[in-house]
């Protein structure tokens, strides 16, 4: 790709990002940030499950073991059971008793505050080699945690940015490598949470309100303008809406 044609891809990013913030407003950051550990198991309990069942979960494993030392020791199917209701318990468990291991066995203890001094790069190659740890996950660390410009992608995020022409990628791994570029400096944390928002209240899956939608003319789906003459409304759906990000969420648990 030329410089040229890079720099265009850029000042696409930059648009967009300014309108979302327009629409939506700049998110301010919680007046804390989340244990980096905390941050960690908890985004390996969103995946692939909604953020209330995660929840769910996340209250019931610490409710079951308080301290990291009793979920590291009691058996994996104990552990299975406490997090049940946020699906792939079995799977779960285990990665996360695994985790904890290699965490204490290299450090020990069960922290990863050390994290504050490794550079980006440094703490995305420690966390993915841990099973079960990808991009989003180690990213979700870098940004929430440890107050880093970093841009996490899930597959939601990942379907948005190719709506909107941003990338042509197959994965959100690969989306997440490709956005690198085009995130405004500085803006990571409000592009992603805008675009969180955006896909739950707007850019859904399968039924977009594009009818309503701020990026109307940013966006690059062949079947927009069909799209557009069914869904003007959003028929007071937003507010019945209980969604939140998992991480801020633990966060205002510890401060209440």
């Amino acid at each position: 790709m030329t410089k040229r044609a890079q720099a265009a891809r850029w000042q696409r990013g930059s648009r967009i990002a300014g309108i979302l913030e327009g629409h939506f407003g700049s998110p301010a950051k919680p007046g804390r940030r989340s244990n980096p550990l905390e941050t960690l198991i908890a985004t390996l309990l969103s995946q692939n499950t909604n953020d209330q069942n995660s929840y769910r979960a996340w209250v019931s494993l610490r409710k079951s073991f308080p301290a990291w030392e009793k979920v590291a020791s009691a058996s994996w199917q104990a552990v299975a059971t406490s997090i049940k209701v946020g699906g792939l318990k079995n799977q779960k468990a285990q990665r996360i008793k695994k985790i904890l291991r290699s965490i204490h066995r290299e450090t020990g203890k069960y922290d990863l505050g050390f994290l504050n001094d490794r550079s980006n790069d440094e703490v995305m190659e420690y966390l993915l080699s841990m099973k079960g740890v990808g991009k989003k996950t180690a990213a979700c660390v870098l940004v929430f945690s440890l107050d880093r410009d970093v841009f996490p992608v899930d597959t939601h995020i990942h379907r948005i940015c190719d709506r909107l022409g941003l990338v042509s990628t197959n994965s959100a791994d690969r989306t997440f490598d490709a956005m690198k570029d085009l995130v405004p400096k500085g803006g990571a944390y409000s592009f992603h949470i805008n675009l969180i928002r955006f896909g739950r209240e707007t850019c859904k899956a399968s039924k977009p309100l594009c009818g309503t939608c701020p990026l109307f003319d940013q966006c690059m789906v062949p079947e927009t303008q069909r799209l557009a003459a069914g869904t003007n409304t959003v028929r007071g759906e937003s507010n019945k809406r209980k969604d939140f990000l998992i991480t801020e969420r633990i966060v205002r648990d510890r401060a209440g």
